[in-house]
């Protein structure tokens, strides 16, 4: 089987396991020590999860602040410790009626830079520990609300006690607080019952593999049909090519010369197209090196 040095996998995450969990058996399926993800998914949520191994690793960071995309069912006149269903019930109300125009006002409201604060239940550190840690314990830590960015957001009634939602979203925006605040604001409270997180970037779930068919694939499936090089989900990104002598300052981290407007981010290819890395380039036509992958 291949070293897969600058390998991606576009996985579908089933709900039930954690990001980690779905990673781990990967590995081990195709032998491969070193590898991450971009963007952790609640065990509850399934969907889009970008996967790099080994040299790969270094580009993971470039799609964590990417723009995502969800799809998701919203619980109504429950409210959970989690903010899902998979937490334990903390209140119980009557749900009022609500009809397309309720459901307008509350877009227009969610539409824009909001502000968030994130849930205990998370994976974000306090004093080197992790929120759902303190959470676990019963011990609450205070928060800061953070902005962010709901592009477009969609809700559609699917009957009296749930609601659809579709939603396009910037880095940090946490699905179950937006569903817990659209509740908050109908009076009844909501939890999320269902996640599906649809694109990441220009990346789309219907590229990716099932899970299941990915851990029953042949070596040869993997590598010819599952596997990606790294570069090419950059296919929104420019690209160069460098003579060897440039190829050799690059890859000793210095900037080179380069005829290509400014860019924070441009492919780097050899002559043979052998994928170098990524860079940027400056307002004096230099091209710097940032995360090379050979």
């Amino acid at each position: 089987m291949s070293d897969f040095k600058q390998s991606c996998l576009i996985l579908d995450k089933p709900s039930g396991m954690s990001s980690n969990q779905a990673l781990a058996k990967i590995k081990k399926k195709i032998n491969q020590k070193k590898a991450g993800f971009s963007g952790t998914l609640d065990p509850l949520a399934s969907g889009l999860l970008i996967i790099f191994f080994n040299k790969a690793t270094k580009l993971c960071s470039l799609f964590l602040g990417a723009d995502k995309s969800y799809e998701a069912t919203i619980k109504l006149g429950y409210v959970s410790e989690t903010g899902d269903s998979d937490g334990e019930i903390i209140s119980v109300k009557d749900v009022p009626s609500l009809d397309e125009r309720d459901l307008r006002i509350l877009e227009e409201k969610y539409t824009g830079v909001i502000e968030q604060v994130p849930p205990m239940y998370s994976a974000l550190k306090h004093k080197g520990v992790r929120l759902y840690e303190y959470a676990r314990k019963g011990i609450n830590i205070e928060r800061d609300s953070r902005k962010v960015t709901i592009y477009n957001i969609r809700l559609d009634i699917i009957d009296k006690n749930y609601l659809a939602l579709k939603v396009k979203c910037s880095k940090g925006t946490y699905i179950r607080t937006l569903a817990e605040q659209i509740g908050e604001d109908i009076g009844c409270g909501a939890l999320l019952s269902k996640l599906v997180r649809t694109q990441i970037n220009n990346i789309d779930l219907s590229s990716a593999v099932n899970f299941k068919d990915f851990l029953s694939s042949s070596d040869k499936d993997i590598c010819e049909k599952h596997m990606k090089n790294v570069d090419s989900i950059l296919d929104n990104v420019d690209a160069c090519q460098l003579s060897e002598t440039n190829k050799i300052k690059i890859l000793n981290g210095n900037k080179v010369l380069i005829d290509i407007k400014p860019c924070e981010m441009l492919k780097i290819y050899d002559l043979k197209d052998n994928f170098l890395g990524v860079g940027e380039v400056n307002n004096n036509s230099e091209l710097i090196p940032k995360k090379i992958l050979v």
